[in-house]
Order: C-alpha cells, then structure tokens, then sequence
C-alpha cells in the first residue's frame, strides 16, 4: 500500500541503535497494547523513539531530515526491531507516515526494500513529562564494572527481588538476600555527588540499560519528588569520563522498589 503522509529519511545505523536501546522497554504484555509499541514522534528535525512497561521509560533521538510536520506513529515494538536487523546495514531509511484518512500504516524504505506496518491505535502515555530537568545529584560508574557486579551479586536473588544499591562518596555496594540464607554483596567504585542515597532496583531493568549504553560511563542521576511517600525515578545516561556527559541522547528512566527492612 502507499503511504502518502509525512516523510524524511534517518541514517541507517543511528536509527538501527536506537531500536535496540528503546524497543526492550515496551511491555510484552498484550493486555495495554499500547504499552507494546514504540511511539515514534517527528518534531522539526528530530525523530524521537519512546517506549515505556510503566516500569520504565526508554527514549533516544535522531536525526529527522524531512518534512517537519509534528507527526506521530505507534508501531509494534517487534515489528521494529525487525527493521532494525533488516536495514542496519542500509546508509539511510526513509521513512513515510500514512497521510490523513489514509489507512494507519508506516513504510520504512531502503534501497528496493520496503518494509510496511499497521500502527498501534489508541494514545500512548505522556511519558515525557516524567524525564527531570539534569540534577546535580548524581553518581558516575564504570559501565562494565557495575554490569558485572551487578550481574553476580543478583544470581542470589528470588525472581524479581529488587537488588539494593548503596551509594556513597566513593563506592556503590550491591546487597542481595535470597531464600537459604544466601546473601552477596559486592561494590565497585563510584563518584557521587551529593548526599548518600540507598534505594532498590530490578536488576534485570538496570542490566538491560546497561547494555544499550554506548559509553565507558554510565550516569545515575537521583530525581527529587514533591512527594516525600513517593520513590522518585533514576535517570541513566550515557557518561563519557566521569566529569564528560554523554555524547548521545539516550535517556532512560527507572522506577525504584521499596526495600523491606
């Protein structure tokens, strides 16, 4: 079918990135099946790529080179991931939006290949609202220092136990107790600023940003809250040395788990 809406064209493997590092936190669960698609939002020259489980929030940007109609699609987050694989190769996408009254599809092209898509119907959350302004309370670390911590203290955990993480002004330290009195604690240096901070994380949610980070760093960035009940979402980015900030714009958003004493 054609598509004959907004169109422009992204580089290949910018956009092929930004699957693999936003497609993993959609939901898997079919029940919110908006919840299972990557929201994909054109504004000026920017093509942002958004995914949330509730738990999470997962969002990268991209060149948009093309018309510069706000324009929005909600595609399968599998589908999406196939694109990735089938065009990453490609030296740019183009991507073409279904026009008003059109039927609600997206067509990614490259070469004489195209791929088209149903889009999800319904409205995905306003998820972006929940991304905080930088704050200055944060803590830097090695990337795969603490995926590899973080991988070993977590094998005693039950499933979906959250993980706690301690930071304080020199290292994180990772505590887990599982069932057979079975407990492991591990830490890895760290450079906080700010005060000393202790909250619980899925471990599986934290190794899955990790992965999708490009930088030898990773920035924890601890959000404040107008409620003082309420745990206030980490921010993850990507960190370049421990004074660099990132050069890309991968943002996620993790909600923490309350500790049991």
């Amino acid at each position: 079918p054609e598509v004959t809406g907004t169109s422009g064209v992204v580089p290949a493997e910018d956009f092929g990135t930004a699957i693999a590092q936003v497609a993993f936190a959609a939901s898997r669960d079919d029940v919110t099946p908006v919840l299972t698609g990557v929201q994909l939002e054109v504004s000026e020259n920017t093509l942002s790529l958004v995914a949330t489980d509730r738990y999470r929030v997962s969002l990268r940007d991209v060149p948009w080179d093309g018309e510069a109609t706000e324009q929005t699609a909600l595609v399968p987050a599998r589908t999406l991931q196939e694109v990735g694989k089938t065009f990453g190769h490609a030296g740019t996408i183009q991507i073409s939006f279904s026009g008003a009254g059109d039927r609600e599809i997206i067509a990614f092209t490259a070469g004489n290949k195209t791929v088209t898509s149903l889009l999800i119907k319904g409205n995905f959350p306003p998820v972006r609202r929940l991304f905080p302004e930088q704050t200055d309370h944060h803590a830097v670390v090695s990337t795969a220092d603490l995926t590899e911590a973080v991988r070993r203290v977590a094998l005693v955990l039950d499933r979906s136990a959250p993980l706690r993480f301690t930071f304080d002004t020199s290292d994180v330290t990772m505590d887990a107790s599982g069932g057979e009195q079975a407990r492991a604690s591990e830490s890895v240096d760290a450079h906080l600023n700010g005060e000393e901070v202790t909250l619980g994380l899925n471990p599986q949610y934290l190794l899955e940003a990790l992965g999708a980070l490009k930088s030898e760093f990773v920035r924890v960035t601890f959000t404040s809250s107008d409620n003082a009940n309420k745990l206030s979402p980490v921010l993850i980015t990507s960190q370049t040395s421990v004074d660099q900030a990132g050069l890309d714009s991968y943002k996620y958003l993790l909600q923490p788990n309350l500790l049991l004493r």
